[in-house]
């Protein structure tokens, strides 16, 4: 399995604040950003539950 590459707190905010924009469309931000769907699909996820802290 591949390892994922490194994403700073901000690029995090950034690629979440796309996807809800986006009406949660995981595979556009998976393509734009280089990042795995589930990573996406949880930080959504988090960030939904606990805001930007999560």
């Amino acid at each position: 399995m591949r390892q994922g590459r490194k994403t700073s707190f901000e690029e995090r905010v950034e690629i979440v604040n796309f996807t809800i924009a986006h009406e949660k469309d995981y595979q556009a931000a998976m393509e734009k950003y280089g990042v795995s769907y589930q990573q996406v699909y949880s930080w959504v996820k988090k960030f939904e539950k606990q805001g930007s802290q999560g």
